[in-house]
């Protein structure tokens, strides 16, 4: 298995293969990616499930499943926020049996917060939690070559934070492209209390207890996350850069679960406590 670190120096190798058969502006692909499109955000809008978008066109490739999660995210009409890294952890990614890291877009009425946060059970398919460094920027920040000493300058606040990922598919099992255009499982991000950036905020030496109910489910680390959340940022502005994105101040980024995801069912309330930084409450109801 690849690096964390060689996975961060290779951040947009994954994102625009094409399809070789099919012009890239043939219409009737067009017309498919948008009824993906559509099939999978009246899911999410209902709660129901639907099947891997790779059992009903096999040939999907990666740079068409960002397409869906970007038209997926327009059939719902939300206002960009933000971005979630998916899959920036070996855990993750061996829990899920997924190659690389990815992308999804956070809108609003998903991020959430001040914590404690209560979240309707019934607004969820298969709802896990996963803790995670949210990082807000207070400068532009833009690829290719974005550097993690850009990317460092350009963060302004840190937030303890857990995501509630999720899946329209019928199971929580999916290839990475069904994932990528699942909008990378996102749902919701509950905030905590922001603290300030500066360079001395070591990151990636930040350890984080996830506690459940019942006790301590897991352990995890900064550095879990392509080695340094910061790299996972710098990671994310350059495989925006292949789509002709850029990250915008007051953007907030997810930079990825430290540890694996925890299925959590209604009445059941976690807490992420990040060393020197501070803790995040949610409660499924």
């Amino acid at each position: 298995m690849p690096s964390d670190l060689s996975i961060a120096k290779t951040a947009t190798s994954h994102a625009m293969p094409q399809n070789p058969d099919v012009p890239a502006d043939d219409p009737r692909r067009d017309a498919l990616l948008q009824r993906l499109a559509h099939e999978l955000a009246t899911a999410e809008r209902e709660g129901r499930r639907i099947r891997l978008l790779t059992e009903q066109v096999p040939d999907l490739s990666i740079a068409e499943a960002y397409t869906i999660t970007r038209l997926r995210f327009a059939h719902l009409g939300r206002a960009r926020v933000g971005y979630k890294l998916g899959y920036t952890s070996r855990a993750m990614r061996e829990q899920m049996g997924i190659a690389e890291p990815n992308y999804g877009l956070l809108g609003e009425g998903m991020v959430l917060g001040p914590s404690p946060v209560t979240i309707e059970a019934g607004q969820l398919v298969h709802p896990r939690v996963e803790p995670e460094l949210t990082l807000e920027l207070g400068a532009p920040l833009q690829g290719p070559g974005c550097t993690e000493a850009a990317a460092s300058a350009a963060i302004a606040k840190v937030y303890p934070s857990l995501e509630v990922v999720d899946t329209r598919y019928h199971a929580y099992q999916f290839t990475l492209r069904d994932n990528i255009a699942d909008n990378s499982s996102s749902a919701r991000c509950v905030l905590g209390a922001p603290v300030a950036f500066t360079p001395q905020l070591d990151l990636k030496t930040c350890v984080v207890e996830l506690r459940g109910s019942d006790g301590v489910l897991a352990f995890g680390v900064g550095a879990d996350a392509l080695g340094d959340p910061v790299r996972a940022l710098a990671w994310l502005a350059n495989a925006l850069a292949v789509h002709g994105e850029s990250l915008r101040p007051c953007d907030r980024v997810m930079t990825g679960g430290l540890t694996r995801a925890f299925p959590i069912a209604a009445g059941e309330r976690l807490t992420a406590s990040f060393a020197g930084i501070g803790s995040v409450e949610l409660r499924l109801r």
